[in-house]
């Protein structure tokens, strides 16, 4: 049987990713819209959620979780780390799936078309929302909600995510 503790600790991190991955997903479409003015479902999934925002975030927790960073330097480290990862992840999509997923061809400060100085900016400020603000509250629900809930929750949103990926990843290997 699964504690109790470890239900509140599913909860957390499933929360978080929902929430940071939803995050995502408005600000892609949200930047469509703004620069090219039509909407775009953005991301792999067919849920509103973007795996690679929350996935960035949880890469920094594990390098950062031990230290008590101001927002400042915070930001300078999400910077540079998220703007590897993009090139990273961009560069492993495409090898797996034979797709570029985006591209930052004509956007100033462009870096080698797969990142861009303004998005690592972007991606910095939302690191330091991340750690300031969705990470303690995450933790702050995990510990007050109800026990059935965050078992639910938990549940039911890695079950969806989960379901949802596996569906979208054979779609993207079927059109390889």
């Amino acid at each position: 049987m699964i504690k109790e503790k470890h239900w509140r600790t599913a909860f957390r991190y499933v929360f978080e990713f929902v929430t940071a991955g939803l995050v995502g997903w408005i600000y892609e479409v949200a930047t469509l819209w703004l620069m090219y003015h039509y909407y775009e479902n953005r991301g792999i999934l067919h849920l509103p959620i973007i795996p690679i925002y929350p996935t960035g975030a949880f890469i920094l927790l594990v390098l950062l979780r031990k230290r008590r960073l101001r927002p400042l330097p915070l930001f300078a480290v999400a910077f540079v780390v998220t703007t590897v990862f993009e090139l990273g992840a961009s560069y492993l999509l495409e090898f797996i799936f034979h797709q570029q997923f985006w591209t930052y061809q004509g956007w100033y400060l462009s870096i080698l078309d797969r990142s861009c100085v303004i998005s690592s900016a972007i991606f910095g400020l939302l690191s330091v929302v991340y750690f300031f603000g969705l990470h303690p509250l995450s933790g702050r629900l995990s510990s007050s909600l109800p026990l059935t809930f965050c078992k639910v929750f938990a549940s039911a949103a890695a079950a969806a995510v989960l379901a949802d990926l596996a569906i979208s990843v054979t779609e993207l290997l079927m059109k390889r």
